[in-house]
């Protein structure tokens, strides 16, 4: 699975992977998401998904991190961030990586499947 900016060129689908570039591996699937851990180091929601309309959950030390979704053209979409606050919100979204919004609050409908997630692999 490739990850933040990891893709040669997106736009021309190139997904080669560039050497150096994070790496994530998957751990199953709730729903139709993809919920992938990191490697090693950091981990930051990837800004492309090798697979259009992809919705993925990052873990991050036994604790969901993101949920991001992806449009038709593999770019990140929407990010729902749940293990920091923006402007005091906490969780809150951000639309197509636009991180100097106030946050957006999260959704009922965001919030269930994070639950749902959050059980299935018993996680914070």
């Amino acid at each position: 699975m490739g990850s933040r900016g990891a893709f040669e060129d997106v736009s021309i689908g190139n997904f080669n992977f560039v050497v150096g570039g994070q790496t994530y591996m998957s751990i199953g699937d709730v729903d139709g998401v993809k919920v992938l851990v990191r490697t090693s180091g950091s981990v930051k929601a990837p800004e492309y998904s090798h697979t259009a309309n992809r919705v993925y959950a990052v873990v991050q030390n036994g604790a969901l991190k993101h949920l991001t979704y992806y449009d038709e053209n593999h770019n990140q979409s929407v990010s729902i961030d749940l293990l920091h606050s923006h402007n005091g919100l906490m969780p809150h979204k951000h639309y197509n990586l636009n991180h100097n919004d106030n946050g957006i609050p999260i959704t009922a409908e965001d919030t269930a499947l994070i639950n749902k997630i959050r059980r299935r692999y018993g996680l914070r």
